[in-house]
């Protein structure tokens, strides 16, 4: 008699999810590197300077950080559907609202205020839900959920450019931000938090139990011990990933907000500014697939080493940028291993500190470090406006990720230790 085959959601499950995350990452940082392309055409219509623009980015940035961890919480007892469809309203009416601007603090209220809550909604509800559906494959399957950034890079600044061609800036605004709605609104339906709601184990594990001979029974890849938030922010594992990614992050959106004005200041077209956002869009995508999928063979540690290491060289080559060919390559490096060093954050971070709390320990690690990407933006614009030059903005760029290279070295695992017949969280993520 035939033996019962293992149904096969077992496996594709936790693949669904992650192409429900990859839509929604696409949709969500597709819209915020737009925000680059409506900058000229603000600075043409009102006269602002670089300055006040960029602050409503940064202020938009430090909110989206800060918000993690609220949300994460939210997400860990209430589940990310919920969070998310929260989120879509935020983020799609906030970028719709920008086409009614008509003074700056407008910027800073529907894109800084509003919008940030949709963006935080976005993230804290895409690595965590990962992390949680996979382990052995943990890097591979971030590297595709999280190439949906890369892809909406590459898509959406351009189909924002040509919207502007064809209509105006105001109605690509209100086209952008219905979109961003929809899509995120619809995906939130599919969204579940962890494979333990079906039944299910991380990366399609199946029972020890199995009455199928020909199909060998598969041990959980390990036993993890699961910190709280509370518990990983007294280890000192928790602060140095915390320093070395507030480092890594703090000029990370300099070229996002100044990228296209940027290359028109040095001579370049705006066309030419718009193919290097989507070289980086699309290098960026390369890096999460290739360095996620490298992680799980050399290790995440080795892997982010790497990563930084291209990061430092691309913030050199871009300081001595003067020619569309020489920002592509800036572009590719830059995009390349941004990409990694995001899929490597939420990976090293579950490896750490276990999967059942993850949204939790990443959304308070965020919120801590991540609020540093405001201050590129704004410090950016205002070494321009001071110097008439990035020079001295792209040097911080590289001197910052060195800080987080060297952070890297004494980067470890934090360790668990018995202390009176109980299990502390100073220890060892595995048993």
């Amino acid at each position: 008699m035939a033996q019962k085959k293992n149904p096969p959601q077992k496996f594709f499950y936790g693949w669904a999810i992650t192409g429900v995350v990859f839509l929604n990452l696409a949709m969500a940082y597709g819209s915020q590197y737009s925000f680059g392309v409506f900058f000229p055409f603000l600075i043409q219509e009102f006269g602002w300077s670089r300055q006040s623009l960029s602050g409503a980015f940064s202020l938009y940035a430090f909110l989206y950080s800060f918000l993690g961890v609220i949300l994460g919480r939210w997400s860990d007892r209430y589940g990310p559907r919920i969070v998310l469809l929260g989120g879509s309203l935020c983020l799609g009416i906030g970028i719709g609202l920008i086409s009614q601007v008509q003074a700056v603090w407008h910027i800073y209220l529907f894109y800084g205020l509003l919008a940030s809550w949709g963006m935080s909604a976005a993230y804290i509800t895409a690595g965590p839900t990962i992390v949680k559906w996979f382990v052995a494959r943990r890097g591979v399957a971030l590297g595709l959920a999280q190439s949906g950034q890369g892809v909406g890079i590459i898509l959406i600044p351009q189909l924002t450019g040509v919207l502007i061609s064809a209509f105006d800036w105001r109605q690509a605004c209100i086209f952008l931000g219905l979109t961003v709605f929809i899509v995120l609104f619809t995906t939130a339906f599919f969204l579940i938090g962890q494979p333990e709601k079906l039944g299910l184990k991380p990366d399609g594990e199946q029972n020890k139990s199995s009455r199928n001979p020909f199909v060998p029974a598969q041990e959980p890849t390990y036993q993890e011990y699961t910190w709280s938030a509370a518990e990983a922010m007294h280890t000192k594992s928790f602060w140095v990933l915390t320093a070395l990614f507030f480092s890594t992050w703090l000029f990370v959106f300099l070229p996002l907000v100044h990228m296209v004005i940027f290359a028109m200041d040095i001579g370049l077209t705006k066309e030419s500014a718009l193919i290097a956002l989507g070289i980086l869009g699309g290098f960026s995508t390369f890096g999460r697939l290739v360095m996620g999928s490298i992680s799980d063979r050399i290790g995440r540690k080795q892997t982010l080493m790497v990563s930084l290491g291209l990061q430092v060289f691309s913030w050199f080559w871009l300081m001595g940028t003067a020619t569309s060919s020489m920002l592509y390559i800036f572009a590719g490096a830059f995009g390349f291993s941004y990409g990694a060093i995001s899929t490597l954050f939420s990976a090293i971070a579950g490896d750490y500190f276990g999967r059942l709390q993850a949204a939790s320990v990443i959304g308070t690690m965020f919120t801590i470090s991540s609020p540093s990407a405001a201050i590129g933006p704004l410090i950016g614009g205002y070494l321009y406006d001071l110097t008439r030059s990035y020079q001295s903005a792209f040097l911080l760029g590289a001197l910052t990720n060195l800080l987080a290279l060297a952070l890297l070295f004494i980067s470890k695992p934090p360790r668990r230790t018995e202390v009176r017949g109980e299990l502390k969280a100073e220890g060892n993520m595995v048993s």
